[in-house]
């Protein structure tokens, strides 16, 4: 029988190298994705708004969704999250749902531990689809006993010398019936407006134009992500939009990683996060320099 040939004894041996190498360095990856995945990351954004008046020029907004107490995100991982999320020292707080996973049970105890924050502007929530699986009137009768606004269907105005930022808030696309006219109602023509929902497809029903920012959770950033993979097995609800800034017809949408997870208990690739956002206007640049 005739020897292999040398050159070609090579090339494979090379090519094994390189497989090893190369699944060596996914699964240090892995490991290692694995070791940090609840290491909270605070994203820090600066987003100008054409419209923001120079009296709100500067606002910092603190953002954060699924917290998601449960049999997998305990108490005492909600608590550390909204320590953190009070450390920011922001001018405003909003809320992107999904407080439990599933069970009615965690209510009370997410809404009491999230209830500690406080700022200047208020704290304002809206509901998504695990607190409407767990019982919809719960979240809004836990909301009710604290300090925190209920935001769904609903917009505000907050004001700073007397110029005016509006804040609305949708229902769960899922499991409730947003009402974007109903949010945008009374909002003074030519305002700024933030927009709360839980699910970013609610971006797709906002009028265009109707948005300076809008701000969504739900996808987890996915929760597992693996380059190139992940995205087979993703439903197409959640496909479009993973995680970061997007331009919609509506305007800006960014779409956090959020706080907690669900099944499987893993994040890899994909740390949890809070957003501090500092709004800036335009007719304020001449007052940061």
């Amino acid at each position: 029988m005739a020897d292999k040939k040398p050159g070609k004894a090579k090339h494979l041996s090379r090519r094994r190298l390189l497989k090893r190498a190369v699944g060596g360095a996914l699964a240090a990856g892995a490991v290692y994705s694995v070791g940090t995945s609840q290491v909270l990351d605070v994203t820090r954004l600066k987003v100008e708004i054409a419209r923001l008046p120079a009296a709100l020029d500067g606002l910092r907004v603190a953002f954060a969704s699924d917290f998601h107490l449960g049999p997998h995100f305990p108490v005492e991982k909600v608590r550390a999250s909204v320590d953190t999320i009070a450390s920011l020292g922001a001018d405003m707080i909003l809320l992107g749902g999904d407080y439990v996973t599933r069970s009615r049970e965690y209510m009370v105890p997410s809404l009491s531990e999230i209830s500690r924050l406080g700022a200047r502007y208020g704290v304002y929530a809206v509901p998504g689809n695990h607190d409407y699986w767990a019982g919809i009137s719960d979240f809004h009768k836990a909301v009710s006993g604290t300090s925190i606004t209920d935001l769904t269907n609903r917009g505000l105005p907050v004001s700073r010398a007397g110029e005016i930022l509006w804040i609305a808030g949708l229902d769960d696309l899922w499991g409730g019936d947003p009402d974007a006219e109903a949010a945008l109602a009374g909002k003074p023509k030519g305002a700024a407006c933030i927009v709360l929902c839980h699910n970013p497809y609610s971006v797709d029903d906002l009028p265009p134009g109707s948005a300076d920012l809008v701000l969504a959770g739900h996808t987890h950033g996915w929760q597992v992500y693996v380059p190139l993979l992940t995205r087979a097995f993703i439903p197409r609800t959640m496909s479009r939009y993973r995680c970061g800034l997007y331009d919609t017809p509506a305007g800006p949408l960014y779409v956090t990683r959020g706080v907690g997870m669900i099944s499987p208990p893993l994040r890899l690739w994909c740390r949890p996060e809070v957003v501090l956002i500092e709004l800036q206007s335009p007719a304020g640049k001449s007052l940061r320099l």
